[in-house]
């Protein structure tokens, strides 16, 4: 029902969308250089690695690179009309499938249950092992404030196997369910030429009983904070050290819960609702994750 009350109004919300996204990511920065040979994505969920960074992903393959996803989860969790291990199937073949399309070097499966991600000390050895096997010169992983657990908990293993290793890559945090204040955005990655076959990646998540056009929107509409006009689409990051990463991480790590505050941005038709919901807050967090003080 709450769908077919969207679709009806779409005619008048998506203008309104439009202009008020457009100005709100005017910008002049300028797109970052894919420059590291070895990568590392960690996702809690399939499909969050092709919503987050699907284009980034490729162009960092077409420039020559080796990308490495890690699924956190087994999926179970995800919605879906699908049984239990059916849906564990159907969400690993679609892994595989986007492997395929973005030209992936490896895909691994940690299989924690859905919905119960932790940074426990035998999760902590698993990545260690594989951080210092693939020897990243960047790492995505989602960014720490976010609706679901599943997604600060991927940062919080991955601040604590870091912690572990030798290694120091740097950190991009990427967006799943809750956007960046754009204040927060210092890494923004041109993927006009890859932003169809993220689309066609997006598209094989035919297990999943939810909207993906809004996480699609948003990367043409933060194209606008590129000054380079030729710049179609966009996926935006926020890129630490490891250092830095962990000091944000622990600075608000377990104060907040944020699925009472920020709705998800999977829908286009209700983008401004969900960019704005409580933004003030939301760049509090940061303000204060970044040693601003909470107020």
């Amino acid at each position: 029902m709450k769908r077919k009350i969207l679709q009806s109004i779409s005619p008048i919300i998506h203008p309104i969308t439009d202009l008020v996204l457009e100005r709100y990511y005017k910008g002049q920065l300028n797109t970052a250089p894919l420059e590291e040979e070895r990568v590392l994505l960690l996702a809690p969920h399939v499909d969050d690695e092709t919503i987050g960074a699907g284009g980034t992903l490729r162009q960092h393959i077409e420039a020559g690179a080796e990308a490495t996803v890690i699924f956190l989860t087994n999926g179970a969790g995800s919605v879906s009309e699908l049984g239990q291990s059916e849906l564990i199937e159907r969400r690993r073949n679609e892994a595989y499938n986007v492997k395929e399309l973005l030209g992936l070097h490896d895909v691994r499966f940690f299989d924690e249950p859905d919905g119960e991600l932790a940074s426990t000390d035998s999760l902590q050895q698993r990545l260690k092992q594989v951080i210092e096997e693939v020897q990243p010169d960047v790492v995505y992983a989602p960014v720490f404030v976010d609706c679901h657990s599943d997604h600060i908990e991927t940062g919080h293993l991955l601040r604590d196997a870091l912690d572990q290793t030798k290694r120091d890559p740097l950190v991009r945090l990427y967006e799943i369910n809750t956007a960046l204040p754009k204040e927060e955005i210092n890494c923004v990655v041109d993927i006009t030429k890859s932003f169809d076959l993220k689309t066609r990646a997006v598209e094989i998540f035919e297990s999943q009983r939810i909207d993906f056009d809004g996480f699609l929107a948003l990367s043409r509409y933060k194209a606008q904070l590129v000054e380079n006009t030729k710049v179609e689409a966009v996926e935006t990051f926020l890129q630490l050290d490891h250092e830095t990463f962990k000091k944000r991480f622990d600075a608000v790590y377990g104060k907040y819960a944020y699925s009472e505050h920020f709705k998800q941005v999977n829908k286009a038709s209700t983008l401004l609702y969900a960019i704005f919901k409580n933004l003030s807050f939301k760049q509090r967090v940061y303000k204060e994750s970044n040693g601003g003080g909470s107020s």
